[in-house]
């Protein structure tokens, strides 16, 4: 896992970077459907810790995709207080990929936010359709 954080003025962007091969993956076929590095862009508003930070993925790791724009705290991290800190998100992304790359059928993750920007290339890598 490497980190690497990005002061954006109002914002405080950290890319965490998860290799493969420490996502517990129980199939062969979802092996290949998942990228070598996944990246996850963890955003700090105005008001950390005691509002949340929003956690986004910017990496295509199953289908339907999750990377487009949309808050996956409560997924990784449901549990927030303001006393919960940034430990509580680096241990909670690891079983969130090992739950979604490994879960059978569609479930619906995160949520989206009024008011968020979106970056459409994003999109050129979707995956359409569904796994069988």
């Amino acid at each position: 896992m490497y980190i690497n954080p990005k002061d954006m003025g109002t914002e405080y962007h950290i890319d965490i970077m998860i290799e493969k091969n420490i996502i517990g993956i129980d199939s062969e076929k979802a092996k290949e459907r998942v990228p070598n590095t996944v990246v996850f862009l963890i955003i700090i508003i105005q008001g950390y810790p005691n509002v949340p930070p929003e956690v986004l993925t910017k990496s295509n790791f199953c289908s339907p995709s999750l990377m487009d724009g949309r808050d996956l705290m409560s997924e990784i991290c449901p549990n927030w207080t303001a006393k919960s800190g940034f430990k509580a998100i680096l241990e909670g992304i690891l079983p969130f990929l090992s739950r979604v790359i490994n879960a059978k059928g569609y479930k619906y993750y995160g949520c989206f936010h009024l008011g968020a920007t979106y970056n459409l290339k994003n999109f050129d890598n979707m995956i359409v359709g569904k796994y069988i």
